[in-house]
């Protein structure tokens, strides 16, 4: 799975995104994950609602615009939910939880996603 960076304002939020674009890591998404940390992110490909249910950790969620543009977001969301279902989405973004207050995020901030060369 590729490792992407997240960015807004040329500057790097999160430097190891990774990718879900495919039925099967979609599905799977977090739930083999024990927990993320503060530059650790799974983005989601043409996804407009998430649930955390059998995940063991609260996450935070941004919903993304095919461009990138924030439309929506969840903060702390605990494990057994389903998020509200964002029409408009392309992205999710999810995060450890507290992610969204430390990066002061707002509804139609962009991000952009560059894969990551490093190994």
């Amino acid at each position: 799975m590729d490792n992407y960076l997240a960015l807004r304002d040329n500057i790097v939020l999160f430097n190891e995104v990774k990718l879900a674009n495919d039925f099967c890591s979609r599905l799977v998404g977090l739930l083999r994950t024990k927990s993320l940390d503060e530059q650790q992110g799974l983005l989601l490909e043409d996804c407009k609602q998430v649930h955390t249910f059998g995940m063991k950790f609260n996450i935070d969620v941004i919903f993304l615009s095919r461009e990138g543009e924030i439309l929506n977001m969840e903060k702390d969301m605990r494990p057994g939910r389903i998020s509200q279902y964002v029409k408009k989405a392309f992205w999710v973004l999810e995060l450890k939880s507290g992610s969204l207050n430390r990066n002061n995020f707002e509804i139609h901030h962009r991000i952009v996603f560059k894969i990551s060369k490093i190994e």
